[in-house]
């Protein structure tokens, strides 16, 4: 629960970091098993950041589930638009037709009969 605060990632960054400068004033005078202690402390905060940073990206199952509803809304607000512009364009479409329909009998009326 503490640690699903974001201010801990860089936090933990900066101890690696602080850790991997320890070992270079441990190792000075000669203390190996003081230096081993902050490299292993810096290894320690670089894999607990590197954690909780995949854990912040992935987020939580309420959140994904969040978002994923929000997407299905917005497809179906989408579908629904696209439905009403093809309702439209078939509307044109039939009314084109018939005006077509309407010109071919007209020609016909008008055209003198072959044959005669």
């Amino acid at each position: 629960m503490w640690f699903k605060h974001r201010a801990w990632i860089p936090i933990a960054w900066a101890l690696a970091g602080l850790n991997v400068i320890a070992v270079w004033f441990a190792a000075q005078p000669g203390e190996a098993w003081h230096a081993t202690t902050h490299a292993a402390l810096a290894v320690g905060c670089a894999l607990g950041a590197r954690y909780l940073t995949a854990r912040q990206r992935s987020g939580t199952a309420a959140d994904r589930l969040e978002d994923t509803m929000e997407q299905n809304e917005a497809l179906a607000q989408s579908a629904e638009e696209m439905q009403g512009r093809l309702l439209e364009l078939e509307e044109r479409v039939d009314f084109t037709e018939r005006l077509m329909i309407k010109q071919r009998e007209t020609e016909r009326q008008e055209a003198p009969p072959r044959g005669e």
